[in-house]
């Protein structure tokens, strides 16, 4: 007993130092070996403590507690869980014990499954998948109305393509995140047509491609795109893809459609008048 406890006195002493100096500053390989001796100390320490300080009675207390833990978390085997008719290739059936963490786990799912039924089934307290699907698209459908509301309306039939670099540049990420995969990363066309000549299946300017995002093309594949986008980022794609005109990306998908030509405007006896009191 005199040398275990000349052992502890002797490991409190060692594992001040070896704290001190993992503190400070060091290259990672002496950090580590110090916070090794220092953790491997506390340990000792530990040990010597369960062995010296602690009574009989109590280190018996500890022992059994650990015994149960491990006979909760690890079933045992022995030679009455073998069954001897059961032999398959060399291979033998035991029958061991569950170990008891499983069957708790499993006790606990039944429980689970008796609370839920209550509460989603019975008192209809808590909200069904369906339903928690019907509330998250009322709030978009929320959200969306408001975004709106704070754009602005906008007249499709009086509608002209963005020319600001701000606008341009939020059609363009918008268009990198949805649009790529069918148009190409520069509008090329993979699945979809090339965007950047002059000839549109659906008809070009920022009104036809506005409406082709608006309602989609379902007979190509390409969906409806007005419950994802506001009519401004609408807009905003639209005159993202009007500006991607001429560009001649490599690997270009070939002309598809007919040739479109922005109709020239007309104009009205008012502007007329208008501009000739302007000469």
């Amino acid at each position: 007993m005199k040398i275990l406890r000349r052992l502890l006195t002797l490991s409190l002493a060692a594992v001040t130092p070896c704290v001190t100096a993992a503190a400070g500053p060091a290259d990672p390989g002496t950090s580590f070996a110090l916070n090794l001796t220092a953790t491997t100390t506390i340990i000792i320490i530990a040990i010597l403590f369960f062995i010296l300080v602690l009574p009989e009675t109590d280190r018996k207390r500890i022992g059994a507690t650990i015994a149960s833990l491990r006979r909760y978390a690890i079933a045992g085997t022995s030679a009455d869980a073998e069954i001897p008719d059961h032999v398959y290739d060399g291979i033998r059936e035991l029958d061991n014990r569950i170990p008891p963490w499983f069957t708790t786990l499993f006790l606990g799912t039944i429980v689970f499954a008796a609370i839920y039924m209550v509460s989603y089934h019975v008192l209809g307290s808590s909200p069904l998948m369906i339903e928690e699907y019907r509330q998250e698209v009322a709030e978009a459908d929320l959200q969306r109305r408001m975004m709106i509301a704070k754009e602005g309306a906008i007249d499709e039939n009086t509608l002209v393509a963005l020319a600001e670099p701000a606008a341009l540049g939020r059609g363009k990420d918008v268009f990198g995140k949805y649009c790529v995969s069918c148009h190409g990363a520069e509008g090329q066309g993979v699945v979809g047509p090339n965007l950047t000549d002059e000839f549109w299946i659906h008809g070009g300017g920022v009104k036809n491609v506005f409406a082709v995002i608006k309602n989609g093309v379902p007979a190509k594949g390409m969906i409806s795109w007005q419950l994802v986008f506001t009519p401004k980022q609408t807009q905003e794609i639209a005159s993202y893809v009007l500006s991607l005109q001429g560009t001649n990306p490599p690997n270009a998908k070939k002309a598809e459609g007919e040739r479109y030509v922005e109709p020239a405007a007309v104009s009205t006896p008012a502007d007329s008048a208008q501009a000739m009191s302007q000469m």
